[in-house]
């Protein structure tokens, strides 16, 4: 299972957690999953347009999802997945 760890303040999404396991074939599974689990997920992930929100960068490995299949991008078992919220520096 995919181990998916949300960063700083979006860690309350997941009842404070560290990390949790997911069994997923791509991260928009992931998020469906994390959404039946934990309510809320969906709402801060995606905008109004069901898109990825411009806010939360999620990355697989390392990589930006935005950089492969977006939320189309494949999960394997052994996948470290960081939903974190964007920044930008100055």
């Amino acid at each position: 299972m995919a181990i998916v760890l949300f960063a700083g303040e979006l860690r309350r999404l997941i009842n404070d957690k560290d990390e949790v396991t997911i069994k997923a074939g791509n991260i928009e599974e992931c998020i469906d999953i994390l959404e039946k689990n934990f309510s809320g997920v969906k709402d801060l992930v995606y905008d109004k347009n069901g898109e990825l929100a411009d806010s939360i960068n999620i990355y697989i490995n390392g990589d930006n999802i935005r950089d492969l299949n977006g939320v189309g991008s494949s999960l394997k078992e052994t996948d470290e997945v960081n939903i974190m919220t964007g920044f930008a520096a100055g």
